[in-house]
């Protein structure tokens, strides 16, 4: 009987340890950084930063060529 209880209960530690990673992204996790915006020809034609708190901003267009930098240091 401990045996099978202590099993029970390792297997639900185990599991709530292993779900940790994907609840924590489900509302975005800890995403602090710039996502950079570019024309067809490559040039920066907008930024947004998220999660940096007085830093959190955006300038410009909103493409679907990007790239993301992460940490708080806002070019603003």
């Amino acid at each position: 009987m401990k045996i099978k209880m202590r099993h029970a209960v390792s297997t639900a530690v185990l599991t709530a340890v292993l779900m940790l990673p994907g609840v924590a992204g489900a509302d975005g996790g800890c995403l602090q950084g710039t996502w950079h915006y570019f024309d067809a020809g490559g040039r920066l034609v907008g930024e947004q930063t998220v999660g940096c708190a007085e830093l959190d901003g955006s300038w410009g267009s909103v493409t679907a060529n990007s790239a993301f930098s992460q940490g708080c240091a806002s070019s603003f």
